[in-house]
């Protein structure tokens, strides 16, 4: 079976919408042209995951060891959700106060009646995704207008909104890092995340497919590490995954994914709309799953064991509040 029981669950993983202002050109979303049709494909602006919904799936009770939330998916923009403040109040109210929410945005979105609300949550954390500055954020943020998101930002962070600036270095940026970081301090960030990611910026043509398949896969989604930390992925389409990686609609899982599906019954097997979150990652797709990891692709790249995961508590603290390092604290 899936080693990891519901109430070891540190972090969830939501994708709450399909819809996104902007057109980042590595992004999965730019992949869609070049994907076939099939069941797990999910149509872009057009799906949402509702409040009701979230309400009936999960399980907040059982998952005594969560720590976080984190509203980002693969093709989604969580601000544009027309319920995402009702969302985040009532993971609030319904949660521990050590358990935080997470919203990544490329902050380019909504107005300043929408920044000032979310301002008053009080265990809510914005992840801004800002790749350079003025002249240099729009060159991968596509469609994100800097006046826009300098705004949405200011607002947000006078009223006493909780922001932290992650910056994706590319050729194109990596000379403003320091500049940015400083910045991120002037505006009140409470903190700034340097990621460097193998992306690349380029407009997508076509696919690159590179298998490994005689590799040892140790997944990080199972054990506490820095990228996961004991979680689960739930895609739009309602879709429990061990992470966001496997729930991309990449080709290189394309030899993989189908023949689950068509084997459990497509996506009804892994699907809150038909079983229960405990059910499905107890059932006999997980199972599957955990025997057969060294087949995807995507598991080879991403968790192969002899690749380095080492951890930096100090970075991660960074995304942590107090009440979070005392209770991660207590437990380990």
């Amino acid at each position: 079976m899936w080693p990891l029981k519901i109430n070891q669950i540190r972090r969830l993983q939501l994708e709450i919408t399909s819809f996104c202002n902007a057109q980042c050109p590595s992004c999965e979303r730019a992949k869609y042209d070049v994907l076939p049709e099939f069941v797990y494909k999910k149509h872009l602006n057009s799906l949402e995951i509702s409040l009701k919904q979230l309400k009936k799936w999960l399980p907040l009770d059982k998952l005594t060891s969560l720590m976080h939330i984190h509203l980002c998916g693969n093709i989604d923009e969580p601000t544009l959700h027309p319920e995402l403040f009702d969302i985040c109040k009532w993971l609030e109210e319904s949660l521990p106060e050590h358990v935080w929410i997470h919203i990544s945005t490329n902050g380019g979105t909504r107005d300043k009646k929408f920044w000032k609300q979310m301002a008053s949550l009080k265990r809510t954390l914005i992840i801004f995704g800002i790749d350079g500055l003025e002249d240099t954020n729009h060159i991968y943020r596509k469609n994100v207008k800097w006046k826009k998101l300098e705004e949405n930002f200011k607002i947000y962070i006078k009223y006493g909104g909780t922001a932290s600036w992650q910056f994706i270095v590319f050729e194109h940026n990596k000379h403003q890092e320091n500049i940015a970081k400083q910045k991120s301090k002037d505006e009140g960030f409470v903190s700034f995340n340097t990621v460097y990611s193998s992306r690349e910026n380029y407009e997508v043509e076509g696919i690159k497919k590179e298998r490994k398949s005689n590799s040892c896969v140790k997944c990080k989604a199972t054990y506490f590490n820095y990228e996961l930390e004991e979680s689960f992925f739930i895609d739009v389409r309602g879709n429990i995954w061990p992470c966001c990686w496997m729930g991309t609609n990449d080709v290189s899982n394309f030899d993989v994914v189908p023949k689950i599906g068509y084997q459990f019954g497509h996506f009804l097997s892994h699907n809150l709309n038909y079983d229960s979150f405990e059910n499905i990652i107890n059932g006999d797709m997980f199972s599957y799953l955990w025997e057969n990891l060294h087949r995807f692709d995507v598991c080879n790249q991403h968790c192969k064991e002899n690749v380095s995961d080492t951890f930096d508590w100090d970075i991660q603290k960074q995304w942590m509040s107090e009440s979070q390092i005392k209770y991660y604290n207590e437990r380990n």
